[in-house]
C-alpha cells in the first residue's frame, strides 16, 4: 500500500511529531518513575504502573491492543469469503473471548502477583512460572515481529525507504519510550492508538457503505438485495453449504468448524496476559470488571463490527470473479485477496489526503501491538526468569534490577526487530508465518490449560507441568504433521466420525485441538498421579479480591 500521490515529506513531518508525541508520553512515565520514595515502588510502576488505572483507561488499552492488522484482515477476509456465517470464524469467537475475560477479572485479583507466570509460581512453584515464561516469549515475540513488519509494509513506500531501513525507523521510537516508562508508556499511548484505530475502521467502514450503495443505486437496487444475490466465496473449502447465499448466518454443513474454532482459539485468547496485566493493574476490582466491560463495548462496536461489514460489503466494491470456473476473491484485491480490501480500498477510493492520513493512522496505530507485546515479553523474561534466577539469588540492589529491567525491554525491541527483518525473506518469513499461526494455539494448550486450573485446588505442580509440556509439543508436533506431511489431509476417528471425512483436517487448525487435548490429559494425569497441593500452596489464592495495593506489593515483594 503507497502513498505515491501524496508527498513523503507530509508522512516524514506527521511521523517525526507522532515520534516527539511517544518521546513526551515516555518521558512523563520516566519521570513520575523517578520521583517514587524508592526503587522497589519505581519497579511495581514500571511493570503494572502502581496498580493505578481506571476503568476507561484499561477497557481503551485492551481493545488497542486487540486492533492487529493480522486480526482485523481475518475478519474482513471472513465475512468475504463465507458471508455472514463467517462472523463464526473470527467475531464471534473474538466477542466470546471478550466475555470470558471480563468473567476472570475478579478471580485473578485475588492472587497477589503482576505476571500470569508469578500467579502460577504463586500457586504451584517456580518451575511452573519458568514453564510459561518461554511460551508467552515465543507467541507473543512472533506477534510483535510480525506487527512490526506489517507496519513497515505500509509506511515504507510512503516515506520513500526500504522495508529494511523501515522496520528500524519504526522501532527506535518504540524501544526510546518503552525503555523510559515501561508500561505506563504503554497503556498511556494505548489512548491515542485507540482513537486512531478507530478512526481507521469507521471511516473506512462508512466510505465503504457510501460507495456500495453507489453501486446499488447505479444498478437501481439496494445493498441488501446485491448481497442476497451473491453467492459465497470458499476459497479455502471450509465445510461451507454452496446452496446457501452470503446473506445466511448458519450457512455451514456442520458446527465442526465453529467448533474447532472454540475449542482450539477462544481459550488462548482469553488468557491473553495482555488483558490479565491490565486487569490487575486497574485501582480496584471493580475498576477492572467496568473495563472489561468497556473492553467489550469497543472491541463490538469498534472493531468486530465495523470490520466484519467491511468484509461484507467488499463483495459488492471488488465482487467476486470467476476464474478457471472457480469463483474466487477480485483480481483487484491481489494474491491475498479478501485481507486486502481495507488497503485496496483505501489506495483505490480515497482522495489523496484522506488516504495519506489514513496510512499514517494505520501504520502508527500498529504500535500499539508492537509495544503491548514486546512489554508482556520483556515482563517474562526479566520479571518472571531473571529476578528469581539471577537477580535475588546474587542480591541484586531494586536499583540495579529496575535498570536490568529497562535494558531488557529494549533488548526485545531489538529481537523483534531481527524478526521482522527476517519476515522479507522468502526462506525464514515463511517458517515465522508458521510460528504465527502455532502461536495462538500454543497459547490455548501450552498456557491456558495451565492458568485455568490456578483455582482448582485439587491441582498441583506435577499436573500443570504435564499439561503444560503435553500442550506444548501435542501443539508442535501435531503441527508439523498437519501442515507439512499430512498437507491437510488426515482422518480423525473421533471428530470425522460425527461431522464427516475431513471436519478437522479441512479447519487447518486440528494442531490446536490436538494440544488442547493432550494439555488437558496432562494436567488430569499428573493431578491424580501427584500429591495434593499444600495448604501454603493453596493460601496463594485468598478468598475474595485483593484491592488493597499495599497489602498487594507487600505479598509481591515477601
Amino acid at each position: 500500500m503507497g502513498g505515491s500521490d501524496v508527498s513523503p515529506l507530509w508522512y516524514w513531518f506527521v511521523f517525526f511529531l507522532y515520534i516527539a508525541f511517544l518521546i513526551y508520553v515516555g518521558l512523563n512515565a520516566y519521570r513520575k518513575q523517578k520521583s517514587s520514595a524508592s526503587a522497589e515502588e519505581e519497579s511495581n510502576d514500571y511493570w503494572i504502573t502502581g496498580r493505578s488505572q481506571p476503568a476507561y483507561m484499561v477497557g481503551m488499552s485492551v481493545a488497542s491492543g486487540w486492533m492487529l492488522i493480522g486480526m482485523i484482515t481475518w475478519m474482513t477476509w471472513a465475512t468475504y469469503d463465507l458471508g455472514l456465517s463467517g462472523l463464526w470464524v473470527v467475531a464471534i469467537p473474538w466477542f466470546l473471548s471478550n466475555i470470558w475475560q471480563f468473567l476472570m477479572a475478579r478471580p485473578l485479583r485475588r492472587i497477589k502477583a503482576i505476571s500470569q507466570c508469578q500467579m502460577l509460581q504463586n500457586r504451584f512453584g517456580l518451575p511452573a512460572r519458568i514453564l510459561s515464561a518461554p511460551i508467552n516469549i515465543f507467541s507473543y515475540t512472533i506477534w510483535s515481529a510480525a506487527e512490526l513488519y506489517a507496519a513497515s509494509l505500509i509506511m515504507a513506500p510512503a516515506l520513500g525507504i526500504s522495508i529494511e531501513a523501515m522496520i528500524i525507523v519504526y522501532a527506535i521510537p518504540i524501544a526510546l519510550y518503552m525503555w523510559m516508562g515501561g508500561f505506563r508508556s504503554v497503556i498511556n499511548a494505548n489512548v491515542v492508538q485507540f482513537f486512531m484505530g478507530a478512526i481507521i475502521l469507521i471511516v473506512t467502514t462508512a466510505a465503504l457503505f457510501i460507495t456500495s450503495h453507489g453501486i446499488a443505486a447505479a444498478h437501481h437496487t439496494t445493498i441488501w438485495s446485491m448481497l442476497k444475490a451473491q453467492p459465497i466465496v470458499n476459497s479455502l473449502a471450509y465445510p461451507v453449504d454452496h446452496a446457501q447465499n452470503s446473506a445466511s448466518f448458519f450457512a455451514y454443513v456442520s458446527i465442526s468448524f465453529p467448533l474447532i474454532v472454540m475449542l482450539g482459539l477462544v481459550p488462548g485468547w482469553a488468557s491473553a496476559e495482555d488483558f490479565w496485566l491490565k486487569a490487575q493493574a486497574a485501582r480496584s476490582t471493580h475498576e477492572a470488571r467496568m473495563g472489561g466491560i468497556y473492553s467489550i463495548v469497543f472491541n463490538t462496536f469498534v472493531i468486530v463490527i465495523p470490520a466484519a461489514i467491511i468484509g461484507v460489503l467488499g463483495l459488492i466494491v471488488f465482487p467476486p470473479e470467476t476464474k478457471d470456473g472457480v469463483l474466487s476473491a477480485a483480481a483487484a484485491l491481489g494474491d491475498k485477496g479478501a485481507y486486502n480490501i481495507i488497503s485496496t480500498y483505501i489506495n483505490s477510493y480515497m482522495p489523496p489526503l484522506l488516504k495519506g492520513l489514513l496510512i499514517f493512522l494505520l501504520s502508527a496505530h500498529t504500535m500499539s501491538t508492537v509495544a503491548n507485546y514486546s512489554n508482556i515479553c520483556a515482563m517474562n523474561l526479566s520479571y518472571d526468569v531473571l529476578q528469581p534466577l539471577i537477580y535475588k539469588k546474587r542480591n541484586w540492589t531494586d536499583e540495579r534490577i529496575v535498570k536490568w529491567a529497562r535494558l531488557v525491554t529494549v533488548f526485545m525491541i531489538i529481537i523483534n526487530i531481527l524478526l521482522a527483518e527476517l519476515y522479507n525473506s522468502p526462506v525464514f518469513g515463511a517458517t515465522l508465518n508458521d510460528a504465527y499461526f502455532l502461536s495462538s494455539g500454543l497459547l490455548t494448550a501450552g498456557i491456558s490449560v495451565m492458568l485455568y486450573v490456578l483455582w482448582w485446588k485439587r491441582a498441583n505442580l506435577l499436573g500443570v507441568m504435564l499439561g503444560g509440556l503435553a500442550g506444548t509439543l501435542g501443539t508442535f508436533i501435531f503441527f508439523i504433521l498437519e501442515n507439512k506431511i499430512w498437507k491437510n489431509s488426515y482422518y480423525t476417528p473421533i471428530w470425522d466420525s460425527i461431522f464427516g471425512a475431513g471436519a478437522m483436517a479441512n479447519s487447518y487448525l486440528g494442531y490446536c485441538v490436538i494440544g488442547l487435548v493432550c494439555g488437558i490429559v496432562g494436567v488430569l494425569v499428573g493431578t491424580y498421579v501427584g500429591k495434593p497441593p499444600s495448604k501454603e500452596l493453596l493460601s496463594a489464592i485468598a478468598d475474595k479480591p485483593i484491592d488493597n495495593n499495599e497489602e498487594f506489593f507487600s505479598g509481591i515483594n515477601a
